[in-house]
This record gives structure tokens, C-alpha cells and sequence, in this order.
């Protein structure tokens, strides 16, 4: 979902500004979800999306700091400080699933002795 945001955010702001820095939100955006999108397809399949997780919070942890600086030289809330604040709180969630230990997988369902 964050990926999408900030896809859609820089992709907004490119056609309006034509501004260079934009491209920066359009390839964050594109590579969060698209390893949002591989961390869910192999999760689903019952293994570990850690590397995924990793992945999503190195990007995001640089989209942040990118953000924070824009929004430090010009002050400007919308978009930068906003752009700030949502990679802030995806940068805590990557962090808490990281120190917890990654997403596990799926429980799988075992079939009852009874159904054979």
C-alpha cells in the first residue's frame, strides 16, 4: 500500500511540477511495491518474506531521510512532511517486524485424520 501512495504521489507530482526530484518518488514507489508484491506472493507460499521485509525498509528508510531533508530546507507540509510522516511510521512497522523476527508464513492446515 505505501508503495502505491508514493508511486502515485510522485507520478502526480511529475506531470504537475516536471520537476527531476520526482523521478526519486516514482522509483521508490515503483521498487516498494513491487517488493511488497514479491514479499506477499512468497509469503502466501509458506516461506520467509525477510529479505522482502529488509528490502522495503531500506527503501523506505531512504525515501524517509530524502523526505525529511526536503521538508527541512523548505518547510513545505504538503507533500514533503506527509511524504515524511507515512515513511516514518512504514519505517517502524519494517522495524518491529524486523526485530520480532520476520513474518512467519502461514500456519498450513493439516487434514484430520478422520477426512482419510
Amino acid at each position: 500500500m505505501a508503495g502505491g501512495i508514493v508511486l502515485s504521489g510522485g507520478l502526480i507530482s511529475f506531470i504537475f511540477s516536471r520537476n527531476p526530484s520526482a523521478f526519486s518518488s516514482l522509483v521508490s514507489g515503483g521498487a516498494l511495491l513491487v517488493l511488497s508484491t514479491l514479499s506477499l506472493k512468497i509469503w502466501r507460499q509458506g516461506k520467509s518474506s525477510f529479505p522482502f521485509i529488509l528490502g522495503q525498509a531500506v527503501f523506505t528508510a531512504s525515501f524517509f531521510w530524502n523526505s525529511y531533508q526536503t521538508y527541512s530546507l523548505t518547510k513545505n507540509v504538503f507533500p514533503t512532511a506527509i511524504y515524511a510522516a507515512l515513511s516514518a511510521a512504514m519505517l517502524c512497522f519494517y522495524l518491529y517486524v524486523v526485530i520480532s523476527g520476520g513474518n512467519p508464513p502461514p500456519k498450513k492446515l493439516k487434514p484430520s485424520p478422520s477426512a482419510a
